[in-house]
């Protein structure tokens, strides 16, 4: 602090210094001001003039609108030409034609106005078709040899010489309907006749000595396994191979599977992914089981298909040409397999199964009769005052082709001796996966006129070979635990239709009206519109196709897997006292095809002017063989035999089987150009 007049000065400075500041701040100020008023400019004053009118008078609030018509608006509405008798004494035609209809009362002025109906749009069908040719090759074929002397093996190309044998076989046992040619630029009626045929020549004869089931019509329906019917089909969980179920479950196929074993869709609800995407970060992927462990087989091969469709279909169908119906499932099986320990054979307990499910279901929900009664008295009984038409001049296709090929060779050799704790070989455990899945939604009408014919087919083909020849020899006393054959060859197939059909024949009516749209018409007249088929429709959808609707779902699958394993276990020191055992897995291989085709549809009425051909055929055949010669020794007889069944055009110039080839994939049955979409695009 400072002394008492030491602060009266500085207060005094201080207060000198903030007048001085304020004075030059003054002066600054009035400057800047009276610089602003020389600017300053004046404009003119804004005249608004604001006019209000109110042309309405405000009235109490009024609840309800009442509305008066105009004249012309009171004037009748025509919806149909049945109107036109009720009016006639009323209208007069006006000279500009005769659908201008003019008021003829006396004293009131002439009104014109149109007398067609309401013009109502339609969106036409559409054509939609699928080409899935799904391929797959792996060739395994490992040499392990651990010994200093290896042990003397047989070359893998004479397993595969063998593996073409088994080929021709198939080829034979697997011909037991015509395929449906792909070939759409004409008509397919011819082929799907000869298909008809074909299905009625097939029956339960064995060819080469396998077992066959030939089912027909209304005996091809339900579930059936090997040939007879059951109520409930397995599941893949409780048929896999013993390897998949104890050494490695994650690899289970049927995990998502449906838990109502009487759904008809179960077969298709199988996810083959389910378990295949490896260990997981987290996991120990190094970790292996207490012992010693060689897998030279446990391979699988899946081909699995899911085709569902809803693309055209309506209550009423008429049809000038003819109708043909087909639902085929073809299930091949062949197994041929042999294992020896040590010269001496070898116990194998596989599986081959052929599992099927046809089904037709009513659209309609199930009631009583009660119900129904009462639901019949209660619907409305009108006919259509309206109807929208739409024509498509050509041909509605809907075809799905799904072609499923795999092959596998897993001819693998080892020589092989155990020194660690320890051991974890695996020279197998490969696996193959075709898959597909289609989802069609499309239209649906009242009506559908066909000019041409409605063809339906849907077929599956499948088909496992499988050659499991495995040769195993050891030294040494010490025993060990062997798993040899434990195949599993396994056809699963679904046709499931939603929606009955009943044919009659060809009304007057009906048959009038497709002979006018052939001739150029676009709608139809009321003997159509009111046919009591349509009672209690307000307005009538109708799709005329001057051509043919054709609907396709074929599915081809194949499996060709060779599995001929030699393996020596040299064990002479080998020390039995350590506790440790040793495990050998030569078999477990599993074969798998799964195809569902689900079509989804209504109750039908079809009048067909043609023909109708309607069948169904389930065919299953399983030829097992454990007694041949690894090295295909007694196979040459049977194949010659199974060659004399082929066409001609398989067969050499002497007539005896064609030399050893490499197996590709089989082609289909069919020789012309494969591009289904060249009628579309010329």
């Amino acid at each position: 602090m400072f002394d008492k007049v030491t602060e009266i000065v500085a207060h005094m400075i201080g207060f000198f210094h903030i007048a001085v500041e304020e004075e030059r701040m003054r002066d600054a100020y009035d400057d800047f001001k009276a610089q602003q008023l020389a600017d300053a400019e004046t404009n003119d004053l804004t005249n608004i003039v604001v006019k209000f009118k109110a042309p309405y008078t405000l009235k109490d609030f009024t609840p309800v609108v009442e509305y008066t018509p105009t004249d012309l608006e009171q004037a009748p509405q025509f919806y149909g030409p049945e109107i036109l008798n009720i009016y006639l004494p009323y209208y007069q035609p006006l000279a500009g034609g005769a659908e201008e209809l003019a008021w003829a009362a006396s004293g009131t002025p002439s009104l014109s106005f149109s007398f067609n109906r309401p013009h109502l749009t339609l969106e036409p069908a559409g054509s939609v078709v699928t080409i899935s040719i799904q391929s797959a090759w792996m060739e395994d074929n490992d040499d392990l040899f651990l010994n200093e002397i290896p042990a003397e093996f047989s070359d893998p190309a004479e397993y595969l010489a063998t593996l073409q044998s088994l080929n021709a076989i198939a080829q034979v046992l697997g011909v037991a309907a015509t395929s449906v040619s792909l070939d759409l630029s004409e008509s397919t009626l011819g082929t799907v006749k000869a298909l008809h045929d074909s299905m009625g020549a097939t029956d339960g004869t064995s060819r080469l000595g396998e077992t066959v089931t030939a089912l027909h019509g209304e005996e091809a329906s339900g579930s059936y396994v090997n040939g007879e019917t059951v109520e409930e089909t397995p599941i893949l969980d409780d048929i896999m191979p013993a390897y998949f179920q104890a050494e490695n479950p994650d690899v289970v196929l049927s995990d998502d599977a449906p838990e109502d074993e009487d759904d008809p869709d179960a077969l298709a609800n199988t996810d083959p992914f389910q378990g295949l995407d490896g260990p997981s970060p987290a996991s120990e992927q190094f970790e292996i089981d207490d012992g010693h462990h060689l897998v030279t087989g446990a391979n699988v091969m899946v081909n699995d298909v899911s085709i569902s469709v809803g693309w055209l279909d309506a209550p009423v169908i008429s049809v000038m040409g003819d109708v043909v119906d087909l639902n085929v499932i073809s299930q091949v099986n062949v197994l041929f397999e042999h294992v020896t320990l040590n010269a001496q054979p070898g116990a194998m307990f596989s599986t081959s199964l052929n599992v099927a499910t046809m089904s037709h279901i009513s659209s309609q929900p199930v009631t009583d009769d009660a119900a129904m009664t009462e639901d019949a008295s209660a619907a409305p009984t009108g006919l259509p005052q309206n109807w929208a038409v739409t024509r498509i001049d050509g041909d509605i296709i809907m075809a799905n082709w799904v072609s499923q090929f795999s092959f596998m060779t897993d001819h693998d050799r080892a020589d092989v001796q155990f020194t660690g704790s320890n051991t974890q070989i695996v020279m197998g455990d490969n696996t193959i996966v075709n898959l597909a899945d289609i989802l069609e939604i499309g239209y649906g009408y009242d009506l559908v006129m066909i000019g041409g014919n409605m063809i339906t087919v849907n077929q599956i083909c499948q088909m496992n070979v499988v050659m499991d020849y495995d040769t195993v020899t050891y030294t040494g006393d010490v025993p060990f635990g062997f798993s040899g054959g434990d195949n599993l060859l396994f056809n699963g197939a679904n046709i499931s239709t939603t929606g009955i059909d009943s044919y009659t024949d060809m009304t007057s009516n009906f048959a009038q009206a497709s002979d006018a749209f052939a001739n150029g018409a676009t709608t139809i007249d009321g003997s159509v519109a009111h046919d009591s088929a349509f009672a209690g429709d307000d307005i009538l959808t109708v799709l005329y196709i001057s051509g043919d609707f054709t609907t396709l779902n074929c599915l081809d699958q194949t499996n060709f897997m060779g599995d001929s394993d030699q393996v020596h276990l040299a064990l002479d020191n080998f020390q039995a006292q350590t506790g440790a055992s040793i495990e050998l897995v030569t078999g477990s291989n599993a074969a798998i095809n799964t195809a569902s085709v689900n079509v989804y549809g209504v109750d039908s009425e079809v009048r067909v002017n043609g023909e109708a051909y309607s069948d169904a055929l389930l065919y299953q055949a399983n030829l097992i063989d454990t007694d041949s010669d690894p090295l295909g020794v007694a196979l040459p007889a049977l194949a010659n035999e199974a060659v004399a069944f082929l066409a001609e055009g398989m067969m050499s110039p002497d007539g005896e089987a064609p030399p050893d080839a490499e197996i590709i994939a089989t082609s289909p049955e069919y020789s012309g150009n494969p591009d289904m979409m060249q009628t579309m695009l010329a």
